[in-house]
């Protein structure tokens, strides 16, 4: 496949679209319409703002919604013949369309193991910090688009006050209490201190937007992890464990069915007994 801001020769992009599977296509596609909608719907704005209007971006507009819905549609539907679809159909907070836009970018053949799969989509760990965009420009060590489709699916499950919700209340927690005791300050970032103008973070002093998105980071990383584990399962692949323990820190074993709404839980219990 492309690496980001790689560019394509002879014909290669058409080649590596041509082998893709219809469904990453089809999310290749819906991510593609995406960007076009938010781009016309950003001249209308600007026009509407100069006191103008353009029946043409109106149109296409329009056009490009329905095909939006349509393609959204599709997704929605062929999710479901998905090989993990039995497990993260239980995660409350995973809509359709959502998961569809992160299992779609991955290729789960390619990753071997949870620490890969967490560098391509963006959640790894580079010279101990997290990968970020480098100024100038050039190629990225991982898939941005699958990157901002999992921070996506992460606020759907903050929303849905489910399981992986109570793992982030309780990793925030964890983070408040150690930067507590280190003696290091949480403030709101409008209190945070300027340097030319702008604000950042000295070593006495975090934001509490900063500790949200180390909280947030890791709840998406254990749902990447259970992901990985269901999916790597279902298709007969290899897989390692205790991944919870070896790449979380956990003490225990965290299983992608503790993960799930506690009554289809108990269901599955049930049904194991």
């Amino acid at each position: 496949m492309l690496q980001e801001g790689q560019e394509p020769e002879n014909g290669q992009e058409g080649i590596e679209r041509s082998e893709q599977k219809p469904f990453e296509f089809l999310v290749n596609a819906v991510l593609t319409i995406e960007k076009l909608r938010v781009a016309a719907q950003v001249r209308q704005t600007h026009l509407t703002l100069r006191g103008r209007q353009d029946d043409e971006t109106d149109e296409l507009l329009v056009r490009i919604k329905n095909l939006e819905d349509y393609a959204d549609g599709r997704v929605a539907a062929l999710i479901q013949g998905h090989p993990a679809y039995h497990w993260f159909s239980r995660v409350k907070g995973v809509g359709r369309e959502n998961i569809g836009k992160v299992i779609g970018l991955i290729d789960i053949n390619k990753a071997n193991s949870v620490s890969a799969l967490w560098q391509f989509a963006g959640y790894g760990v580079v010279d101990g910090k997290a990968p970020k965009r480098v100024k100038g420009g050039g190629t990225l060590s991982y898939n941005s688009q699958l990157r901002t489709m999992c921070w996506r699916l992460g606020g759907s499950l903050m929303k849905s006050s489910g399981c992986f919700y109570d793992f982030y209340a309780e990793e925030k927690a964890k983070y408040l209490q150690r930067y507590e005791h280190r003696g290091i300050k949480i403030v709101p970032a409008s209190k945070l201190p300027k340097q030319n103008g702008k604000c950042y973070e000295p070593e006495d002093i975090i934001s509490e937007g900063h500790v949200h998105n180390q909280a947030l980071r890791k709840m998406i990383k254990l749902f990447l992890a259970c992901l990985w584990l269901v999916w790597r399962e279902a298709e007969g692949l290899p897989t390692r464990a205790p991944y919870s323990a070896e790449y979380l820190g956990h003490t225990h074993i965290i299983s992608p069915w503790d993960m799930v709404d506690r009554e289809e839980k108990k269901q599955k219990v049930a049904a194991a007994g």
